[in-house]
Protein backbone atom coordinates (compact mmCIF):
# COMPACT_ATOMS: atom_id res chain seq x y z
CA UNK A 1 0.00 0.00 0.00
CA UNK A 2 1.57 3.17 -1.24
CA UNK A 3 1.58 6.35 1.54
CA UNK A 4 -0.70 8.26 -0.48
CA UNK A 5 -3.20 5.49 0.41
CA UNK A 6 -2.60 4.92 3.74
CA UNK A 7 -2.92 8.78 3.89
CA UNK A 8 -6.31 8.54 2.25
CA UNK A 9 -7.55 5.69 4.32
CA UNK A 10 -6.46 7.82 7.72
CA UNK A 11 -8.51 10.71 6.37
CA UNK A 12 -11.25 9.48 4.75
CA UNK A 13 -11.85 7.26 8.32
CA UNK A 14 -11.96 10.33 10.27
CA UNK A 15 -14.22 12.20 7.41
CA UNK A 16 -17.29 9.75 6.53
CA UNK A 17 -18.56 12.32 3.92
CA UNK A 18 -15.53 11.36 1.98
CA UNK A 19 -17.51 8.58 0.32
CA UNK A 20 -14.68 6.85 -1.51
CA UNK A 21 -14.56 8.10 -5.12
CA UNK A 22 -12.05 9.46 -6.93
CA UNK A 23 -12.42 13.15 -6.17
CA UNK A 24 -13.28 12.06 -2.48
CA UNK A 25 -9.49 10.80 -2.42
CA UNK A 26 -8.21 13.62 -4.00
CA UNK A 27 -9.32 15.61 -1.41
CA UNK A 28 -8.30 13.83 1.44
CA UNK A 29 -5.01 13.38 -0.33
CA UNK A 30 -4.65 17.41 -0.34
CA UNK A 31 -6.24 17.45 3.19
CA UNK A 32 -3.42 15.00 4.35
CA UNK A 33 -0.74 17.16 3.02
CA UNK A 34 -2.46 20.41 4.93
CA UNK A 35 -2.49 18.61 8.47
CA UNK A 36 1.06 17.44 7.73
CA UNK A 37 1.72 21.32 7.52
CA UNK A 38 2.11 22.10 4.31
CA UNK A 39 0.77 24.75 2.88
CA UNK A 40 -1.97 25.22 0.01
CA UNK A 41 0.53 25.36 -2.84
CA UNK A 42 2.75 22.71 -1.71
CA UNK A 43 -0.42 20.60 -1.01
CA UNK A 44 -1.83 21.36 -4.42
CA UNK A 45 1.39 20.24 -5.90
CA UNK A 46 1.74 17.04 -3.91
CA UNK A 47 -1.25 15.68 -4.57
CA UNK A 48 -1.05 16.68 -7.87
CA UNK A 49 -4.36 18.76 -7.74
CA UNK A 50 -4.65 22.30 -9.31
CA UNK A 51 -5.22 25.61 -7.34
CA UNK A 52 -8.33 26.01 -9.53
CA UNK A 53 -9.76 22.43 -8.63
CA UNK A 54 -8.80 23.31 -4.69
CA UNK A 55 -10.19 26.60 -5.29
CA UNK A 56 -14.11 25.19 -6.57
CA UNK A 57 -13.92 22.57 -3.56
CA UNK A 58 -13.79 25.72 -1.03
CA UNK A 59 -16.77 27.09 -2.89
CA UNK A 60 -18.73 23.85 -3.89
CA UNK A 61 -17.87 22.04 -0.55
CA UNK A 62 -18.58 23.66 2.85
CA UNK A 63 -17.51 20.81 4.60
CA UNK A 64 -14.04 20.98 2.74
CA UNK A 65 -14.32 24.48 3.25
CA UNK A 66 -14.17 24.23 6.82
CA UNK A 67 -11.86 21.21 7.07
CA UNK A 68 -9.27 23.43 4.75
CA UNK A 69 -10.05 26.51 6.69
CA UNK A 70 -10.68 26.60 10.56
CA UNK A 71 -11.11 22.94 10.89
CA UNK A 72 -7.87 22.07 9.61
CA UNK A 73 -6.43 23.26 13.77
CA UNK A 74 -8.44 20.21 15.37
CA UNK A 75 -7.56 18.28 12.05
CA UNK A 76 -4.12 18.72 12.97
CA UNK A 77 -4.40 18.10 16.55
CA UNK A 78 -6.49 14.29 16.06
CA UNK A 79 -4.85 13.34 12.60
CA UNK A 80 -0.48 14.46 13.09
CA UNK A 81 0.20 11.88 15.14
CA UNK A 82 -1.78 8.99 13.27
CA UNK A 83 0.67 10.19 10.11
CA UNK A 84 3.58 10.33 12.09
CA UNK A 85 3.29 6.90 13.75
CA UNK A 86 2.54 5.23 10.46
CA UNK A 87 5.16 7.00 8.49
CA UNK A 88 7.74 6.45 11.47
CA UNK A 89 6.91 3.07 12.01
CA UNK A 90 6.80 1.97 7.80
CA UNK A 91 10.49 3.63 7.88
CA UNK A 92 11.33 1.77 10.40
CA UNK A 93 9.97 -1.71 9.06
CA UNK A 94 11.98 -1.04 6.41
CA UNK A 95 15.47 -0.25 8.20
CA UNK A 96 15.22 -3.21 10.45
CA UNK A 97 14.35 -5.41 7.02
CA UNK A 98 17.38 -4.00 5.71
CA UNK A 99 19.36 -5.04 8.90
CA UNK A 100 17.63 -8.19 9.08
CA UNK A 101 19.40 -9.23 4.95
CA UNK A 102 22.78 -8.11 6.17
CA UNK A 103 23.06 -9.56 9.17
CA UNK A 104 21.66 -12.73 7.99
CA UNK A 105 24.21 -12.70 5.11
CA UNK A 106 27.15 -12.49 7.65
CA UNK A 107 25.62 -15.19 9.92
CA UNK A 108 25.29 -17.59 7.23
CA UNK A 109 29.01 -16.65 5.94
CA UNK A 110 28.03 -15.26 2.56
CA UNK A 111 30.16 -13.01 1.50
CA UNK A 112 29.07 -9.35 1.72
CA UNK A 113 29.87 -6.33 -0.54
CA UNK A 114 32.10 -3.45 1.18
CA UNK A 115 29.08 -1.41 1.18
CA UNK A 116 28.05 -4.01 3.36
CA UNK A 117 30.17 -4.66 5.62
CA UNK A 118 30.17 -1.01 6.51
CA UNK A 119 26.80 -1.00 7.00
CA UNK A 120 27.30 -4.00 8.88
CA UNK A 121 29.94 -2.55 11.47
CA UNK A 122 27.47 0.82 11.88
CA UNK A 123 24.27 -1.25 12.69
CA UNK A 124 26.05 -3.14 15.24
CA UNK A 125 26.48 -0.40 17.89
CA UNK A 126 23.02 0.36 17.45
CA UNK A 127 21.91 -3.23 18.71
CA UNK A 128 22.24 -2.54 22.40
CA UNK A 129 19.55 -3.19 25.10
CA UNK A 130 19.36 0.74 25.78
CA UNK A 131 18.69 1.10 22.54
CA UNK A 132 16.16 -1.74 22.69
CA UNK A 133 14.42 0.06 25.54
CA UNK A 134 14.53 3.35 23.72
CA UNK A 135 12.42 1.72 20.63
CA UNK A 136 10.01 -0.42 22.73
CA UNK A 137 9.33 3.12 24.38
CA UNK A 138 8.81 5.23 21.65
CA UNK A 139 6.66 2.66 19.72
CA UNK A 140 4.42 2.19 23.16
CA UNK A 141 3.65 5.84 23.36
CA UNK A 142 5.00 5.73 27.25
CA UNK A 143 2.96 4.20 29.91
CA UNK A 144 0.36 5.87 31.52
CA UNK A 145 2.57 6.26 34.33
CA UNK A 146 5.51 7.49 32.18
CA UNK A 147 4.31 9.36 29.35
CA UNK A 148 6.73 9.14 26.24
CA UNK A 149 9.09 12.50 26.40
CA UNK A 150 10.57 12.94 22.61
CA UNK A 151 13.04 15.53 24.58
CA UNK A 152 14.09 12.33 27.18
CA UNK A 153 14.62 10.23 24.38
CA UNK A 154 16.25 12.52 22.42
CA UNK A 155 19.30 13.01 25.26
CA UNK A 156 19.08 9.22 25.98
CA UNK A 157 19.90 9.04 22.17
CA UNK A 158 22.61 11.38 22.80
CA UNK A 159 24.04 10.37 25.94
CA UNK A 160 24.30 6.70 24.00
CA UNK A 161 26.14 8.09 20.99
CA UNK A 162 28.70 10.03 23.11
CA UNK A 163 29.70 6.84 25.11
CA UNK A 164 30.05 5.01 21.84
CA UNK A 165 32.66 7.44 20.58
CA UNK A 166 34.56 7.50 24.00
CA UNK A 167 34.15 3.78 24.08
CA UNK A 168 36.19 3.73 20.34
CA UNK A 169 38.02 6.58 21.34
CA UNK A 170 38.87 5.07 24.25
CA UNK A 171 39.98 1.79 22.21
CA UNK A 172 41.58 3.38 19.73
CA UNK A 173 44.48 4.74 22.50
Amino acid sequence: MSNAVDAINIIAAAIPAFDGDEMSHKKALYLSYRISNFTSRESEKLANVSHKQVTRWRQSDPQFLELDGTGLTNLRKTMSNEFLDMQFTRNFRLIMEKDFQVLYKDATNEPLTLSEMNYLAKIRQHYTPQSLAVVKQLLSGGTVDAPFDFTKLTLEVRREQITIVQEQHGQRS
